[in-house]
């Protein structure tokens, strides 16, 4: 079985990774809204080119929201308690991946372990949700065992 990783260290590499995300989607907005009401310039004076602006702006701006209100959801985790099935907060050990039950996220590296961040939306943890220790599942035609729940 793999070392445990402390589940606060997996938390805090998931925020950082989050934080970072947010940060790019202001980034992106900054340059978008910038972009979007300077000069209204083109080739044909009578064309205007803003509404597609306008429409990426706002998607840009409804991603960003969710990536906030996805960063809430992670800071309200409690990662003190111990895990005995598969929820919120829990650490999932498979013999292929670690899984940390919080929001989606790109895959971290914690303790020299990748660990991938699973929403509780997601459809991989409606297959594993509740489960224990010693368990299967299977998604997307791949078997899975959990080697520890914490």
């Amino acid at each position: 079985m793999k070392s445990r990783i402390v589940k606060p260290l997996i938390l805090e590499a998931c925020i950082q990774k989050q934080d970072e995300l947010i940060d790019n989607f202001k980034k992106r907005e900054a340059e978008m809204n910038d972009d979007t009401f300077s000069q209204n310039e083109s080739p044909s004076q009578s064309e205007d080119r803003r509404a597609g602006k306008y429409e990426l702006l706002k998607a840009i701006g409804d991603e960003l929201a969710f990536a906030q209100k996805e960063l809430v959801y992670l800071n309200s985790l409690d990662v003190t308690t111990e895990s005995t099935h598969v929820g919120p907060g829990a650490v999932v050990v498979t013999e292929q991946f670690i899984f940390f039950i919080g929001v989606s996220s790109e895959r971290v590296e914690v303790d020299g372990a990748t660990v991938f961040g699973i929403s509780t939306k997601a459809p991989i943890y409606a297959n594993m949700r509740g489960l224990e220790k010693g368990n299967k599942f299977q998604f997307n035609e791949t078997n899975y065992v959990i080697e520890d729940v914490y």
